[in-house]
């Protein structure tokens, strides 16, 4: 291949990333905002107010929960592209993947939301098999999306990211699997299956400091600059 066509390569393969990066933000902000239509104040008389607030409690922790839950992916899949530095038809899918799981999510946030505010137990257990099956799903998304990186080098922008694309991946399958620890508690006690939900958020949470992004984002950038 002539050095001007590695540099039309390069140019459309950042083009590329650029373009799924761009599309996937607009997605999870439209995700991320859709959660606050979970949010209201339910009828009340006279100066019951305060009362009818605090009674929805359940709301609040859920949306809470949520959002930090896409603050969370956002910021691992942005961390992710730093260190790719072109696209495949697999990693498209499995990106998609990630992103149908993140505006589904306002379903489930609901629905625990008013089933803990019902206080009825079944609701509460049916709740957090719904959340937690959504949220393992979408563990499995992004076991997917580690595996297509880490199985095509082509992709990485330094040859040597093999290793760190083998640990996300176990990571993610550890979250994954996370999630259906989280139902078979919340199935026996739902309010400690809540709190497992959270903390796997955290455990989530820890995931973008395995993924060393800063070179990465720079030669790309640079790369991009240069070809402008």
């Amino acid at each position: 291949m002539l050095p001007n066509d590695d540099h039309d390569q390069a140019h459309t393969d950042a083009r590329a990333v650029h373009r799924t990066e761009l599309f996937s933000d607009a997605v999870l902000a439209i995700a991320i905002t859709l959660l606050a239509l979970g949010l209201g104040v339910s009828e009340y008389h006279g100066t019951a107010l305060g009362d009818s607030l605090i009674s929805q409690w359940p709301s609040y922790v859920a949306f809470l929960a949520s959002f930090v839950y896409i603050a969370v992916m956002w910021i691992n899949h942005h961390m992710a592209f730093m260190r790719v530095r072109a696209v495949s038809p697999a990693l498209l899918w499995a990106n998609m993947g990630i992103l149908l799981g993140s505006v589904v999510l306002t379903f489930p946030t609901t629905a625990i939301a008013l089933a803990f505010q019902s206080g009825n137990a079944a609701d509460e257990r049916a709740a957090i098999i719904l959340y937690g099956g959504l949220a393992a799903l979408m563990g499995v998304s992004w076991v997917v999306f580690f595996e297509v990186l880490r199985r095509d080098p082509s992709l990485w922008i330094y040859e040597g990211d093999g290793a760190m694309w083998r640990r996300v991946t176990s990571w993610a399958i550890g979250g994954a699997i996370g999630y259906l620890v989280a139902i078979a508690i919340g199935l026996a006690v739902p309010i400690l299956g809540l709190v497992m939900l959270f903390v796997l958020v955290a455990y989530r949470a820890t995931q973008s400091s395995r993924i060393s992004g800063r070179r990465g984002a720079s030669a790309r950038h640079l790369g991009q600059d240069e070809s402008a």
